[in-house]
């Protein structure tokens, strides 16, 4: 008897089980059908199958010998079943959607495989397939395997556990997934990101993969939310710091530091920030845009001014000096107002406003 993976579900004459989540009672008459009827078959190879119950192991099928010809002996680590379990019991729990593990699909009429799925999740004329891939990664074949869900009506969902960082792709959705003492965290980021540009708040930036699960099966898992939205909220903030007093009108003159902005409706949403001194900042659409609606809010609340393009008192018109750089030692502060997607130029494509907008996110969280 040999077995090289895991798997929950198998073939029988009343059609696809599973043995996933089942109880003691449960798979003990399980076994004891197959023992007088070996009614059990593998998906992969159509051979027979026994259930396995090895102390420290959920219950599951293997083999009863493996057919030379069988290709589902994939060698999944034990690391590999257990996300897949985990992931299986998350969409089995939302009690909407059918979930079968080692799905296959077949082409409608030759019956050749054209797809196996670690996890998939079916509900009316939806389906989404969960791969996890925690060794050699490749895009271009996730990229291959992709277009084949895709021609089948299938959306997948890619998690990997690599140092090699996979861009943010509507066509392809990849996700970093970790796992410490408490528990398993699938990461919102990319290594594309950029984090002298966005930040997220502290916590948002990950969320337990159970949580990802059943946030995805909701359809709160979206991309690129915001993009083309105008009337989406933010809440802009300029950081300054104090340089000086206008001849003119005496007011405290400051320059900006820092721009911020984040989306007002959504904390889990990375924020988007430029340093004043930020090497970026020269490529960016919305340093100034951002900074002159923050100021257009609050001029007439504040007794500050700001020395605008042409050297002059924003608010006066009297003359001034440009300030020498200087680190440390000025006096800080922060503006802040709201303002709406549609009130700053759109963005261009290789832009960081772009790329800031063009992401996964999981909304209402």
């Amino acid at each position: 008897m040999t077995g090289g993976s895991m798997p929950f579900s198998a073939l029988s004459p009343d059609g696809p089980i599973s043995i996933l989540g089942a109880d003691i009672t449960t798979v003990e008459n399980m076994r004891r059908r197959n023992r007088e009827e070996a009614c059990f078959t593998a998906k992969c190879c159509g051979a027979p199958l026994v259930i396995r119950t090895a102390q420290g192991k959920l219950p599951h099928f293997v083999h009863k010998t493996v057919p030379d010809s069988c290709a589902g002996e994939r060698g999944e680590s034990p690391e590999h079943r257990r996300l897949k379990a985990v992931i299986a019991k998350e969409a089995e729990s939302t009690y909407e959607w059918d979930v079968e593990t080692e799905a296959i699909g077949r082409d409608a009429e030759t019956q050749k495989v054209l797809w196996r799925a670690d996890v998939l999740a079916a509900k009316n004329k939806s389906a989404v397939a969960f791969e996890v891939q925690l060794s050699q990664a490749d895009f271009d074949d996730m990229r291959r395997r992709q277009a084949r869900y895709k021609a089948s009506g299938v959306r997948g969902l890619w998690f990997v556990r690599t140092k090699k960082g996979f861009p943010a792709s509507k066509e392809l959705p990849i996700f970093a997934v970790e796992t410490d003492r408490n528990g398993d965290w699938v990461s919102l980021a990319t290594a594309w990101d950029r984090p002298e540009m966005w930040r997220y708040a502290d916590g948002a930036e990950s969320m337990e993969l159970s949580e990802f699960v059943r946030s995805a099966l909701d359809g709160n898992l979206k991309w690129a939310p915001f993009e083309g939205v105008g009337d989406t909220w933010l809440q802009g903030c300029v950081d300054y710091d104090h340089i000086g007093e206008c001849p003119g009108c005496k007011r405290t003159i400051v320059r900006h530091r820092a721009v911020r902005a984040r989306v007002s409706s959504e904390d889990g949403y990375p924020q988007f920030m430029f340093g004043g001194f930020n090497e970026y900042r020269r490529n960016s659409e919305w340093h100034m845009p951002i900074v002159n609606a923050v100021w257009n809010s609050v001029r007439t609340k504040v007794d500050k001014t700001y020395r605008s393009s042409n050297g002059n008192c924003c608010w006066c018109s009297a003359p001034l000096k440009e300030a020498p750089f200087q680190m440390f030692g000025n006096k800080w502060g922060a503006l802040t107002a709201p303002l709406q997607l549609k009130d700053l130029p759109k963005p261009k494509f290789g832009s960081v406003e772009r790329e800031w907008l063009r992401r996964w996110t999981v909304v209402d969280r």
